[in-house]
C-alpha cells in the first residue's frame, strides 16, 4: 500500500489524523477493522530493522547514514514509527539541533522521547 492509499484512509478516520504524533496513529490505526491494521502494518518489520540498525549506527557516532535509515523507515508508512522519530530526536540531538530534535520527540510521543524532552531541557 501507498502512503497516499494509507492517507486517503486516514482521512475518512480521522479528518485531523496530521495533527496526531506516531503514538496515537497507531492506537488509532489499532483501532481499525483487522483488515486494515494489515494493510499498515506490513511494512513493520522492514521498518524495525532499518530503525534497528540506524540506532547502531548512531552508537557507532554514524549520525548521517543513520538519518539515512530513518528517513527510509519512516517512509514506509504510518504505523509505528514511534520508535523511528525518537531515534530522529536523538540524530538531530546529536548534530546540535536542538530545535529539530524536540519537533521528533514530539512527533514520537512516546513515553522515552517525552523523557528525553524534559531530561535535556528542550521545552521553553
Amino acid at each position: 500500500m501507498s502512503l497516499v492509499e494509507e492517507r486517503k484512509i486516514l482521512e475518512k478516520r480521522r479528518i485531523d489524523y496530521r495533527l496526531l504524533n506516531a503514538v496515537e496513529l497507531t492506537d488509532l490505526i489499532k483501532k481499525m477493522p483487522f483488515s486494515k491494521q494489515k494493510i499498515f502494518e506490513k511494512p513493520y518489520p522492514e521498518k524495525m530493522r532499518f530503525a534497528t540498525q540506524a540506532e547502531e549506527l548512531l552508537g557507532q557516532g554514524r549520525v548521517n547514514q543513520a538519518k539515512d535509515l530513518l528517513d527510509r523507515a519512516i517512509s514506509l508508512g504510518y504505523y509505528g514509527n514511534e520508535y523511528a522519530y525518537g531515534l530522529m530526536g536523538d540524530v538531530y540531538l546529536k548534530r546540535g539541533d536542538r530545535a529539530a530534535a524536540l519537533e521528533m520527540y514530539r512527533k514520537s510521543g512516546s513515553i522515552d522521547s517525552l523523557k528525553m524532552i524534559k531530561t535535556k531541557g528542550l521545552e521553553g
